[in-house]
């Protein structure tokens, strides 16, 4: 039950106060920390509504609603970073899915709102909530659905692509706080070219850019921030106190410089390895990495180890894993209906390098690239011959050698056999042949010399033979599209 608050009498009190069973108070001031237009999704409302994110003199945080035609006739100016004063309105939960706030109320604003303009020049500013780049990526306290701002400079991006299956682009890019510890972060659609136009400039000067209010997404075990589309704020190299703050705690480099430099990454693997821009490693010197961050290795595979079957059931259109009942044909995530059955891999296979060896998940799209059929075709295959991993999938994975780029965890490596998760490989010869004429595997390097190629060692390869380490991963999937989704 939501509660009408009016100034019949002069009291005000401040957000933590307001209770939906109070009324006949008014809020005290507080700031505009946001002020954007949220689209309806209903056609019968063309307008929309006003959304408001509001702090007050203690820093706690409300988000306030009001419709937007209600808006327009009131002929208000609202400034975000602007003080004001509330009168009559009404205090609700907060149902939203993505919460701005950790308020479990919201203000809902309607005609006869008072919204009136303060000055106050001693009333503080709690305009951000910054997280720690190292806590988000290292999954310290983070909640899947709240908000959050970062801010960081930036070290590398990738030019936008086209998600053909949202009809959009995306633009990939990695940040790192003041200490150089990095986060993944992406933009979409809109957001993308005001910030590509900074980034592609000639400007010796470092790009520090912020994000308000940005979400969480999870691809596989590691983290990203990316815009929700319309409270999203993203901000690159502004006039603020939070940007000239960030820039005096730069750590200079061991020849006391600061780093400002930003590199520019490749979708596209062909230019990656190309441009020489492939970060190279072997399994030994993923073993010892204390930064959450991508690498290449040069692997064979010698076995496949998943247990039980190597592909799941999943919704055709969220791509989740459903349960394997053929009774059951709505997905439970996103409620289709799968009348027909939609399978995709999930592999994990041993491989061996000069460094030693280690186990690999791999996932539908690059198990496909590697086997060369689909999880359903092979399925179908398996059910006449009754074994639990086919001979053919045996036959198109062991001994084959294969670039892969797999997800290194920060500090998570303590394990005998270590464990990595693939994002892509490589089989391609045109891509093989760059790769053996710009680099030689060296043990213990992660970018390679043109001295001489070492031979594996005798403990790397009695290691391969031990037991086979199997992966105790998750058994909730995770699949490889999920950035894609929910934006």
């Amino acid at each position: 039950m939501a509660a009408s608050y009016s100034l019949t009498s002069t009291i005000y009190v401040n957000i933590s106060e307001l209770e939906p069973e109070r009324s006949s108070f008014g809020i005290k001031l507080v700031r505009v920390i946001r002020c954007y237009r949220q689209p309806s999704s209903h056609k019968a409302d063309p307008n929309g509504t006003l959304e408001l994110i509001l702090h007050d003199e203690i820093g706690d945080r409300i988000h306030a609603s009001m419709d937007y035609g209600v808006f327009k006739d009131k002929k208000l100016d609202i400034i975000e970073g602007n003080l004001y004063k509330f009168m009559t309105f009404m205090v609700a939960h907060d149902m939203s899915k993505y919460r701005t706030t950790t308020n479990p109320f919201k203000l809902r604003l309607y005609n006869s709102t008072s919204i009136t303009p303060f000055q106050d020049s001693d009333f503080p500013s709690s305009m951000y909530n910054f997280r720690d780049l190292f806590e988000i990526a290292n999954d310290i306290a983070v909640q899947n659905f709240q908000l959050l701002d970062v801010i960081g400079r930036v070290v590398s991006y990738q030019k936008p692509t086209f998600v053909a299956k949202l009809s959009t682009n995306r633009m990939d890019f990695k940040i790192a706080n003041t200490q150089g510890r990095e986060l993944g972060c992406s933009l979409w659609s809109e957001y993308i070219d005001p910030v590509l136009e900074i980034f592609e400039k000639d400007d010796p000067r470092p790009i520090i850019i912020c994000i308000q209010f940005g979400k969480i997404t999870r691809i596989f075990d590691e983290i990203k921030v990316s815009n929700t589309f319309h409270v999203t704020k993203v901000t690159v190299n502004g006039e603020t106190d939070v940007f000239k703050n960030f820039l005096d705690g730069m750590v200079p480099d061991a020849a006391g410089n600061q780093n400002n430099g930003i590199a520019e990454e490749f979708h596209d693997i062909y230019a990656l390895f190309k441009n020489n821009a492939a970060q190279m490693s072997d399994i030994s010197i993923l073993t010892k990495v204390t930064e959450t961050k991508n690498y290449w290795i040069d692997a064979t595979i010698f076995s496949v180890e998943t247990k039980g079957e190597c592909w799941y059931r999943s919704c055709w259109k969220c791509l989740k894993k459903m349960p394997m009942d053929e009774r059951n044909r709505k997905c439970f995530i996103c409620g289709e209906d799968n009348f027909n059955d939609n399978f995709r891999y999930k592999i994990e296979v041993m491989v061996a390098d000069i460094g030693g060896c280690a186990a690999l998940m791999m996932w539908d799209t690059n198990c496909n690239t590697l086997i060369g059929k689909s999880a359903k075709h092979m399925k179908q295959l398996n059910d006449k011959a009754g074994t639990v991993i086919p001979r053919e999938l045996k036959e198109a994975l062991v001994d084959k050698r294969v670039l892969f780029e797999v997800k290194c965890p920060a500090n998570k490596v303590n394990k005998d056999v270590p464990q990595f998760t693939v994002n892509r490989v490589v089989v391609d010869e045109d891509i093989f042949h760059i790769y053996a004429a710009n680099y030689t595997p060296t043990k213990g390097s992660t970018t390679g010399s043109k001295n001489k190629v070492h031979e594996m060692d005798d403990d790397a390869s009695s290691r391969l033979m031990k037991g086979k380490g199997k992966m105790d991963i998750d058994d909730k999937l995770e699949d490889e599209t999920d950035v894609e989704e929910g934006i």
